[in-house]
């Protein structure tokens, strides 16, 4: 890649190396520590995990490749915009408290795996199950595109390009389904452990570095800061699409394929709570100074190009190393982190999209011999589904923030078949099944509407996700009421 030159050097790229062959042995030891050959151990690790692993698996999953490319590459292009996540992502914990602890003392009972088994439950209905389990397979991929890409510029920019895009994409997902297969869910939540210990650290460390090197005029000074969003908010447009963006978010990622199993995996509903509690705070402690180095590098290198500016984070590296030439080996650290926390990330949509084709759409004649032999096509599908989404993510130019957006905007038509399906017994089948068609149709028509000259993706600043949301929901209304109605 051009505009930058290799901040890892030879050791460097040996200690990313030596950390990849550490996720090896994690692997084998997770897969010894196996206690039976089933998918709920596989997919769930037993569903017995106690708060501090699953807040530490929700955070690696969360603060990833999205964090460290697609938001501060947005704040770099765009602004004020990116403070949008830090309220959204907040707004997430809040979103879970609604339904999450409900919902794990349903899957204890049920013995639910994959999210079809909720909606199955709950529903009954094979048409919706499937119009769930096919928004929830785009979004899973193109959550794994996103980070696939992340890793791979992050590699090749990092590396000033002795690393190529596609081979590091590759070596990571030859990594990633050796140890994802060996592992299963276990074996990722101990990485998640270690990984997200080092994310949190080399983001503070990354945003203080960037502060030392700012001067009284930068957005990171909390007065400059606090008068520029003052100024911000007075345009109506502007305020309705960071609204928009904070409720888009904030719905869309309380329904993430992966952080419905996750419900699944807490120990109980306590557990589940406990886990949710310091969530609240990471954004500010997390994503906050990610958007502000993104905005930073934005007044040390404005003529960055905007597939370059996807990798604003490796050039805030490169800027600081410039500086503080004593910091090399910490920002190596930080860099070996992040590799490995979107790495994490992966693991997580590909456990739960195999999950979805193993117990919702492989045949149920493999479940004959006790579930074994569908025990061992999930660990052969680990592999085929690596591999499939190392060559799209290769192949495919989308952006790493239109694939955060994109998926959203889908994905948020089926809040209403967990949230309130979980929370109230009123909303009918069809209502929810009509709801989710209605509201995908919209926001699909919206968002295709610049094909025939006029864009209404974001009518009135408002995202085209949230008008098929609102019109889903009415529609659960209406059934919901015509059923009332009929039973009196």
């Amino acid at each position: 890649m051009q505009g930058t030159e290799a901040i890892l050097g030879p050791g460097g790229l040996i200690a990313i190396f030596l950390y990849l062959a550490s996720l090896l042995v994690i692997g084998w030891r997770a897969n010894r520590a196996s206690r039976e050959t089933s998918l709920k151990d596989y997919y769930l690790a037993g569903s017995s995990m106690g708060a501090v692993s699953v807040f530490f698996t929700l955070y690696a999953t969360q603060y990833s490749g999205n964090t460290l490319s697609a938001v501060p590459g947005n704040a770099y292009r765009n602004g004020f915009i990116g403070l949008s996540i830090v309220v959204a992502v907040m707004a997430i914990v809040l979103v879970y408290y609604t339904y999450a602890p409900a919902l794990n003392r349903l899957s204890k009972k049920q013995s639910f795996v994959s999210i079809g088994d909720f909606i199955k439950w709950r529903f009954g209905s094979k048409p919706l199950l499937i119009a769930v389990n096919v928004i929830a397979i785009l979004t899973l991929i193109t959550y794994a595109l996103g980070n696939f890409k992340a890793v791979g510029l992050l590699l090749e920019t990092a590396s000033g390009g002795a690393i190529s895009f596609p081979v590091g994409i590759l070596v990571l997902a030859l990594v990633m389904a050796f140890y994802e297969s060996l592992g299963g869910l276990r074996g990722v939540v101990w990485t998640d452990v270690i990984q997200g210990s080092l994310l949190f650290l080399g983001c503070l460390m990354l945003f203080f570095a960037v502060v030392s090197l700012n001067g009284p005029e930068s957005v990171t000074n909390p007065t400059v800061l606090a008068g520029k969003l003052t100024t911000y908010f007075t345009d109506d447009i502007q305020t309705a699409s960071f609204l928009s963006i904070v409720v888009l978010v904030a719905i869309g990622g309380a329904v993430y394929p992966q952080a419905i199993q996750r419900i699944y995996i807490a120990k109980d509903a306590r557990t589940l709570k406990r886990s949710y509690a310091p969530l609240l705070v990471m954004p500010i402690l997390t994503t906050l100074p990610m958007i502000l180095v993104g905005m930073s590098v934005a007044d040390w290198r404005p003529e960055l190009s905007r597939e370059q500016s996807e990798n604003v984070i490796i050039y805030a590296v490169e800027h600081i190393t410039g500086a503080y030439p004593s910091l090399a080996w910490l920002l190596i650290l930080y860099l070996g982190a992040a590799i490995a926390a979107i790495m994490s990330t992966i693991d997580s949509a590909m456990l739960t999209l195999g999950s979805i084709v193993t117990k919702d759409m492989i045949s149920s004649d493999l479940e004959e011999d006790g579930g074994k032999r569908l025990y061992r096509v999930s660990r052969y599908l680990s592999w085929a589904l690596m591999m499939v989404m190392a060559v799209l993510a290769i192949v495919l130019p989308q952006t790493i923030w239109a694939l955060l957006i994109f998926k959203f905007e889908f994905l948020i038509q089926t809040a209403p078949a967990f949230i309130l399906g979980v929370r109230t017994a009123r909303v009918t089948t069809g209502g929810v099944l009509w709801g989710l068609l209605a509201g995908v149709t919209v926001t699909l028509v919206l968002k295709l509407s610049y094909l025939v000259g006029t864009d209404y993706s974001h009518l009135g600043g408002i995202h085209a996700g949230l008008w098929g949301l609102m019109l889903n929901l009415l529609v659960i209304a209406v059934c919901a009421s015509r059923q009332k109605a009929s039973a009196a």
